[in-house]
C-alpha cells in the first residue's frame, strides 16, 4: 500500500516517524476517519471542516496544508487502485523532545492511509449487537472537549476492551451525571416514544454519519431531539443503534442484560440503516459520473 506521509506518496514500509513525534510521545495530535464509495469520499468536505475545527481547538496550525487536502486524498485513492475504502487522516504537531509538554520543532506531521472498506458482517444487521456500559466514564469536556477527534484514545481502549471481556461489542459511556453520551468510536441513538433521541452535539463528538441521519430522520417525519439521556431511559427504549462512517447504522438490541425493546432491530433502525445507503450511493455515485475538472483530466 502506499501512503502520503507529509506531502508525498511513499510505499508502507517507508512510511516512517520520529521517535520524537508528539502523537507519539503524548497523543499530541487529531485525526478523522472517511469512507469512500465509488472513489468518492461520502462528505469529504465535512470531514476536512471538522478535522480543520479539531486543529484550531488545540492550536494546530494546518493553514499551509489545507488546500492540498482533498489532492493528497485522490492521489492515494488512486495509487492503491482503492474504490470502496476506509481512509484516515492522522495529523500530529510533529517533532518534540521528551519532557518538552509546550514546544514542538515542527512542522506538523500528516498522514494519510486508506485501506479496501471492511465493514462489519452484514448479519449483525440482522440480529443486533450488545453494548456494555463500562466502569470508566467519559472524560469530562472541561478536561478535553469531545469535539475534538484527538489521537488521545486510550480511555476510549480501555473502555472497548472492557465492552469485548464482557461479551460486548461496543461500549457506551456515561458522562459524570450518569447520562448515555456515546460509544467509544460511534454515537449512539434511541428510540423512544415515537421520538428519535441522542445527547446534544455538544456532549459528544459531533459525527458526520450522526449528522447525516439526523437529516434522513427529519426528512422521514421523524422527531428528533437531541439532550441529555438519563441512563434509566434504556428501560423505555423500543430501539437503538449506533452509527459511524465503518458500521452505518448498527440495531443495538442488548445492553449489559437488559434488553431493548423486543431485544431485535426495529423499524426505525431498518428504515434509516436503508435510507443512510441510499444517501452514500446516491452522494458518491452522483460525484463519481460529475464531469472532471480539467485539472484532474
Amino acid at each position: 500500500m502506499w501512503v502520503h506521509l507529509n506531502g508525498r506518496l511513499v510505499p508502507e514500509e517507508e512510511a516512517r516517524v520520529s521517535v520524537f513525534d508528539r502523537g507519539f510521545l503524548y497523543g499530541d495530535g487529531i485525526f478523522e476517519s472517511m469512507r469512500a464509495v465509488e472513489g468518492v469520499v461520502f462528505r469529504r468536505d465535512r470531514h476536512l471542516e471538522r478535522l480543520l475545527q479539531s486543529a484550531d481547538s488545540v492550536g494546530l496550525g494546518l493553514s499551509q496544508i489545507q488546500p492540498g487536502l482533498p489532492d493528497f486524498i485522490r492521489e492515494v485513492l488512486e495509487a492503491n487502485a482503492l474504490h470502496d475504502a476506509r481512509l484516515r487522516i492522522t495529523v500530529t504537531r510533529g517533532a518534540g523532545r521528551p519532557g518538552e509538554y509546550v514546544e514542538a520543532l515542527g512542522p506538523p506531521t500528516v498522514v494519510i492511509s486508506g485501506g479496501p472498506f471492511e465493514g462489519v458482517d452484514e448479519a449483525l444487521y440482522r440480529t443486533g449487537v450488545r453494548a456494555v456500559i463500562p466502569r470508566r466514564r467519559q472524560v469530562p469536556p472541561e478536561t478535553l472537549d469531545p469535539a475534538i477527534k484527538s489521537t488521545s484514545r486510550l480511555g476510549s481502549v480501555l473502555s472497548r476492551r472492557e465492552a469485548r471481556d464482557r461479551g460486548g461489542f461496543e461500549a457506551i459511556l456515561l458522562d459524570a451525571g450518569g447520562h448515555l453520551t456515546e460509544g467509544t468510536v460511534s454515537n449512539f441513538f434511541l428510540v423512544a416514544g415515537g421520538r428519535l433521541l441522542t445527547s446534544p452535539a455538544a456532549g459528544s463528538l459531533p459525527g458526520i454519519t450522526r449528522e447525516a441521519v439526523i437529516e434522513l430522520a427529519h426528512a422521514a417525519g421523524i422527531e428528533v431531539s437531541e439532550e441529555r439521556l438519563p441512563a434509566a431511559l434504556l428501560l423505555d427504549a423500543q430501539e437503538a443503534f449506533l452509527t459511524n462512517s465503518s458500521w452505518e447504522v448498527l440495531p443495538v438490541v442488548r445492553v449489559d442484560d437488559r434488553p431493548i425493546g423486543e431485544g431485535m432491530p426495529g423499524p426505525v433502525t431498518r428504515d434509516l440503516l436503508a435510507a443512510y445507503r441510499d444517501l452514500v450511493g446516491r452522494e458518491c455515485g452522483a460525484e463519481a459520473h460529475a464531469p472532471q475538472e480539467e485539472s484532474r483530466r
